[in-house]
């Protein structure tokens, strides 16, 4: 009978006692699981709170805080054609590793192009390249680093570095073998541009299908998007023919995104995209990455217009509003903003184009579908506020003053991109 009080006694103190532990535990695996908290981080990524309550004043501060990602940089080909250093800032190019972190660029994607003379050897050159790229990253680790999943890239993000990721232009690089769509996936490759200026095995490009009424994917092209699809590689369709992008459209089951393209209604160049174009990528989920380059912007004027580049023009002012600035970017695109506007740039073109191609498309089918596909560093000339990669904060700027939200600033800026990506790359 003592036994029994006894064990009735301590039978309920035994069992709090376990249950104490066993929570102990789960909080410990918790706390130990670091994906829980970055899923938590990631759905707010997605899906953020405004912050501000006075963008005019805040658009700055909003840039800084937004997760800006541009697809498009050919900074790899400023490497490998003329040595250029990733870790300095340097006149000759319009990035770089500093002026993309003073941008606020949280992901950058650079894209791998085999000029005409690399073209036959294409995939022996992209592959040259990514170890390239790969031996700077180890280089410049400190703050920068290579991502390869969404996870990834919120936690490089998280970590304070900027973020990379590799694309290829052109389809060249697999045109014989689909086994090498599984090799560059592994290899850090998230999008491949079907084609450049060229036509190839897969389809058929924008300039030649401009020459001509034939066109599309091949019988092997179907092949390669349906393995991009198995892959979860992303479709991107800049530089592609008209008929090899419906071609795409009803053979592949993801978002396809244009990393680097603007609108055909605005700017008649063969490589923008017509409205039907525009209204399919946004049907499929996908997204239109509008290009800084003037000739795409407005072909009509660029050329009668085109000028010297804004930061050749005034270096020394624009290097003494950085340097006085103390590393405070706020204040140097604040000082830089009223330094800008006291000049006379009405040769080049205006930021202002650039903001109508990102009006035209929310206007067509919303906001979901519009981000920013610099092309820097691909030999293009930018609007004049747009001279380098220090500029994307003047593009909020500009967002602002015409109307748009926050929430819909950090779509376009970055968070319309990475859904895509989580959708097709995980």
């Amino acid at each position: 009978m003592k036994y029994k009080l006894i064990w009735l006694f301590f039978l309920p103190l035994l069992i709090l006692s376990v249950s104490f532990c066993n929570n102990k535990g789960e909080n410990q695996k918790i706390l130990m699981k670091p994906e829980a908290k970055d899923s938590m981080f990631m759905s707010d990524i997605l899906n953020p709170v405004e912050k501000f309550k006075d963008l005019k004043s805040d658009c700055y501060k909003l840039h800084y805080d937004a997760f800006v990602v541009d697809s498009h940089n050919d900074f790899i080909y400023q490497v490998y054609k003329r040595s250029a250093d990733f870790g300095k800032r340097q006149k000759s190019t319009q990035t770089g590793l500093d002026r993309l972190i003073d941008g606020g660029i949280k992901l950058q994607v650079f894209s791998i192009w085999p000029d005409e003379t690399q073209m036959k050897r294409a995939y022996s050159f992209c592959k040259e390249q990514i170890e390239r790229f790969n031996k700077i990253e180890s280089e410049n680790s400190d703050r920068f680093r290579f991502a390869n999943s969404f996870d990834d890239v919120v936690s490089t993000v998280e970590s304070g570095k900027l973020c990379g990721m590799f694309g290829i232009e052109g389809g060249n690089a697999i045109e014989n073998d689909l086994d090498r769509i599984d090799e560059f996936y592994k290899l850090g490759v998230r999008y491949i541009g079907i084609t450049w200026n060229n036509s190839n095995k897969i389809g058929t490009s924008a300039k030649d299908e401009s020459k001509s009424n034939s066109g599309g994917l091949t019988e092997y092209g179907y092949k390669v998007i349906r393995r991009m699809d198995d892959v979860g590689m992303m479709i991107d369709v800049s530089h592609a023919g008209e008929k090899t992008f419906w071609d795409i459209i009803k053979t592949s089951k993801n978002p396809i995104i244009a990393s680097h393209s603007c609108c055909y209604t605005l700017s008649p160049h063969y490589r923008n995209l017509t409205d039907e174009q525009i209204k399919a990528i946004a049907d499929r989920g996908g997204v239109v990455m509008v290009n800084f380059y003037d000739h795409f912007i407005d072909v009509t004027n660029a050329d009668a217009l085109r000028t010297s580049n804004l930061y050749q023009r005034y270096s020394k002012e624009l290097d003494d509003i950085y340097k006085n600035s103390g590393g405070d970017m706020i204040k140097f695109n604040t000082e830089r903003e009223k330094f800008l506007s006291s000049l006379d740039l009405s040769k080049g073109i205006s930021i202002d184009k650039f903001i109508d191609h990102i009006d035209y498309i929310k206007k067509l089918v919303g906001v979901d579908y519009i981000g920013l596909g610099s092309d820097y560093d691909g030999g293009i000339t930018p609007p004049n506020e747009l001279y380098d990669g220090t500029c994307y904060p003047i593009i909020t700027r500009k967002l602002v003053e015409r109307g748009y939200t926050e929430l819909e600033i950090r779509k376009i800026l970055g968070l319309n991109f990475l859904r895509v990506f989580k959708q097709v790359c995980g």
